[in-house]
Formats: structure tokens, sequence, C-alpha cells
């Protein structure tokens, strides 16, 4: 039991003042943190595929942050989805609309009308 536990990361000065259960506990504790880490390397690899996916066809969706760590987030209420959507539906709208006033009060300018 040493060696497993010192490769996963346990002092050798702690292993022989601990019970045979501690260092059970710790090196269950320890595969589980570097199994979740794992799992979340892999989830992180998938999403910057999604991303970069999402560079060549503008029909890649991006996955909601539930989707993307399932049972780490609870799934919102399809009102609070509806909510949010629509709230950003119109910030892109006025995002769009403050761009477009910006370049045609700068075209006004260019061409010597005050606005």
């Amino acid at each position: 039991m040493l060696q497993p536990s010192i490769n996963l990361g346990l002092a050798e000065s702690d292993f022989w003042d601990m019970t045979p259960g501690e260092i059970q506990r710790y090196n269950d504790g320890a595969a589980w943190r570097l199994k979740s880490k794992a799992q979340f390397d892999y989830m992180l690899a998938n999403l910057i595929g999604i991303s970069s996916a999402r560079m060549m066809s503008s029909d890649v969706k991006f996955p909601t942050l539930e989707e993307a760590y399932p049972g780490l987030f609870e799934a919102k209420p399809e009102e609070v989805k509806a909510l949010e959507e629509e709230e950003l539906r119109i910030q892109n709208s006025t995002n769009r609309f403050l761009e477009f006033a910006m370049k045609h009060n700068a075209k006004r300018r260019s061409e010597g009308v005050e606005t």
C-alpha cells in the first residue's frame, strides 16, 4: 500500500502515522480527484472542439452550462431559460442599433453634417 499511496501524493512520513482505514480513505479520495479532473479535462477538450466547429459552421450550437457539465449544475426551468433568451435577443438588438447609429453618425460627421 505504500507505493500506491506515495503515487497518489501521500508523504511517506504521513503514511506511517496513519491507520489502514485512513490510508484507504486517502487513496480513494485522491483517486476520485484524479478521475474528476480527467472528466473535466475531457469535457473542456470537447467544448474547445465545439467552439472550433462554430467557426466553421453557424449550425453548431454551443451547449449550455448544464448540458456541458451534467450532474454538476441543475437545469434551469423553461420559463427562466425563455426570459434569459429574450433578454439576450433584446441586448443583441440594442447593440446592433447602437452600432448602426454610431456608424451613421460617424459618416455624417465625415460629410460635415452635425449630429
